[in-house]
């Protein structure tokens, strides 16, 4: 039997201790997780209700943002047919009928802008969504790397 090379490398005493310093390693982490099961299990149950929370917000913020569109688009198309045929009709038979229809488009452009600006606001707050459930998963994991 002392003709393998576990079996002599065992005798020297290498082998051995990296067996018994790996299996110690092994079973102090099953020891620690049995010991923090219940924590876990609640921390877990605490994240769930965070990104349950954040969900509930970012659903919130989302609908707003489709009302906002969906606002903006029903108001802009309106405005442009009514306030369009009021103005060529009153300035048809002027010497005016050109320069109405430039202020028809600045106006038009003008309340483009501003629902263009309202989207942007609320799509910029987009990245902050489900930021606390991150930041609370990257601080459990590094506490969990650190304990291991």
């Amino acid at each position: 039997m002392s003709s393998t090379p576990e079996l002599r490398h065992r005798a020297d005493g290498s082998i051995g201790a990296d067996i018994h310093s790996s299996t110690v390693r092994i079973l102090r982490i099953i020891h620690l997780l049995r010991s923090a099961g219940g924590d876990l299990l609640n921390q877990a149950g605490l994240h769930g209700r965070l990104a349950e929370l954040e969900w509930t917000i970012e659903k919130r913020r989302l609908a707003d943002m489709l009302a906002a569109v969906v606002l903006a688009a029903a108001a802009l198309l309106c405005m442009m047919i009514f306030a369009g045929v009021l103005v060529l009709a009153l300035s048809w038979d002027t010497a005016y009928r050109t320069a109405s229809i430039i202020g028809l488009i600045a106006v038009y452009a003008i309340a483009l802008g501003l629902a263009w600006q309202r989207l942007a606001k609320r799509s910029a707050q987009g990245s902050n969504a489900f930021s606390a459930t991150r930041a609370e998963l990257e601080a459990d994991l590094a506490l969990l790397k650190h304990q291991l």
